[in-house]
């Protein structure tokens, strides 16, 4: 529709909220400089540009449905649907499903949230083409914590329900927050799955579910067409049930992206699942004391990442402990950055401002109305990092996200640093095994307490790659442990996660 001009009372209003106190006199003059500032606006409007993602053409899909009950038992999956990848290609006849906050074009868009329940995307993301270009099927979106901002796997469709455990009646949460993600790999309802890992959303359900989940470098895999947190942080990632599967995706959904010029113009990409099986002998690893040296750490969950320590030793690994303390204040670093990050995006229509590439315009359009008219469904995370990210930006003017980043560098050269000299570090995924679920427990409860406590979110701050790998279980639950390499070097990280899993499966 045409725009309209805005009124004097418009710009009162807008001024004072930038702090402006504007006389009638300069009202009167800008809504008249407005009125002519409209004319680009209306040229922008004008153009009418072909989407530069995958779209509907050419292939067979379904817009899918919502499973029952009895074929959804652990709520993994929000929409079952069909769209057919290429007939020949190095993934035919893989299945993959993929998380419910990456676009597949025609296929209901949630992010496991009612805010924005309803929408449709008119566009694949870029790893959804690449993925269906190599032959996989896409068969369904899967269920996630409500806007990603949680990650013990509690959606605006309800709590997703790990598999592992007292059987499979749902006693415990998959995690989050690509936690159906993990879950339709752990019962073999798809043969692979992407998730989006702004904190450890990948790893985090991987290892409480029992399956591989890796984060790629940053920038390794263009995040266009997916709904992100903040931009400094958003990684897409592929999960799987084993190494090789994983490294088979990656080798597909990974490179730079032209559309996407948050990217560098050209990045280091190979096969990566060429490489494998890695030879553990040929592997140095230093083992992060601060990884494990934290009070909420369950013993049973260390044992069995030492194990796996142990059983890569023997292969011929060199392993020696090494130690960052920095590493122990990362979380917070994180924290502090997440507020203004995640407000930026708010304030930016779910994407943000500033980076040169594609923008999803049906979602800034649609998630501009939905947020204006049910914010209070929000989920009451998403409320607490808004408004200490409102409150930090107006009472501190930003200081301490600019000195938080300040410190991501810092953090970035210091794990740079112990890297330099070992192929890999190594670490508990997560420090507990999966929570229990307890339908008694609101999101207020939920929040008081942080069920699942975890390494991950340093590295999304640094953007190193680094895979969570089953290595056994606690009281029947899975533990995952968690590999660390060197930025852009994905393939050393997937080869050691090849030598470990090897080495356990011993």
């Amino acid at each position: 529709m045409p725009i309209r001009p805005p009124t004097t009372d418009d710009l009162r209003e807008l001024g004072a909220a930038m702090h402006l106190e504007l006389t009638d006199e300069e009202l009167e003059f800008f809504r008249e400089m407005a009125e002519k500032r409209v004319e680009a606006y209306e040229t922008v409007r004008s153009y009418d540009p072909e989407p530069r993602l995958g779209g509907r053409e050419r292939r067979e899909r379904t817009a899918g449905r919502r499973p029952p009950a009895e074929e959804n038992p652990h709520n993994a999956w929000v929409t079952r649907c069909y769209v057919a990848g290429d007939a020949d290609g190095p993934l035919s006849g893989l299945d993959v499903a993929i998380k419910d906050n990456v676009c597949v074009a025609g296929v209901e868009l949630t992010c496991g949230s009612a805010v924005v329940e309803g929408y449709v995307p008119d566009v694949d993301a870029t790893v959804v083409t690449r993925l269906l270009e190599a032959g996989a099927t896409v068969v369904g979106k899967t269920n996630m914590d409500d806007m990603a901002v949680t990650r013990t796997g509690h959606s605006t469709f309800g709590p997703i329900t790990n598999p592992h455990g007292d059987g499979e009646t749902g006693e415990y949460l998959a995690g989050g927050s690509s936690g159906g993600s993990a879950v339709v790999v752990a019962t073999d309802e798809a043969d692979a799955a992407i998730g989006s890992d702004q904190g450890g959303s990948v790893r985090i359900p991987a290892a409480l579910c029992g399956v591989v989940g890796h984060k790629p470098t940053y920038e390794l895999v263009p995040y266009t067409g997916c709904i992100g947190l903040e931009h400094a942080i958003d990684h897409p990632g592929p999960m799987g049930p084993d190494v090789e599967t994983v490294a088979r995706v990656l080798s597909v959904i990974a490179g730079s992206n032209e559309s996407h010029l948050r990217e560098p113009s050209s990045v280091p990409v190979e096969e990566y699942h060429e490489g494998l099986p890695g030879d553990a002998a040929d592997l140095s690893i230093g083992v992060l004391e601060e990884g494990f040296d934290r009070p909420e750490a369950d013993e049973g969950v260390l044992e069995r990442v030492r194990a796996g320590i142990d059983a890569l030793e023997d292969e011929g690994a060199a392993v020696e402990t090494v130690s960052e303390p920095m590493h122990l204040d990362a979380d917070d670093i994180h924290t502090v950055c997440t507020g203004e990050g995640l407000l930026d995006a708010m304030i930016g229509e779910g994407l943000g401002h500033g980076w040169k590439g594609w923008y999803n315009t049906s979602w800034v359009d649609a998630f501009g109305k939905f947020r204006r008219a049910q914010a209070d469904d929000f989920p009451a995370q998403l409320k607490l990092i808004l408004l200490m990210g409102a409150y930090a930006n107006d009472a501190y003017h930003s200081r301490y996200y600019a000195a938080g980043m300040n410190l991501t560098v810092e953090l970035t050269e210091r794990y740079d640093a112990l890297l330099e000299e070992r192929d890999l570090l190594a670490m508990p995924t997560t420090l507990r095994t999966a929570p229990e679920l307890d339908p008694d427990r609101d999101q207020y409860d939920r929040m008081r307490q942080d069920l699942v406590p975890a390494n991950t979110a340093p590295f999304n701050r640094s953007g190193h790659p680094a895979i969570s790998v089953p290595v056994g279980t606690v009281d029947g639950l899975p533990v995952g442990l968690m590999l660390v390499g060197s930025r852009f070097d994905d393939a050393t990280v997937l080869e050691g996660a090849a030598a470990l899993e090897a080495a356990v499966a011993d």
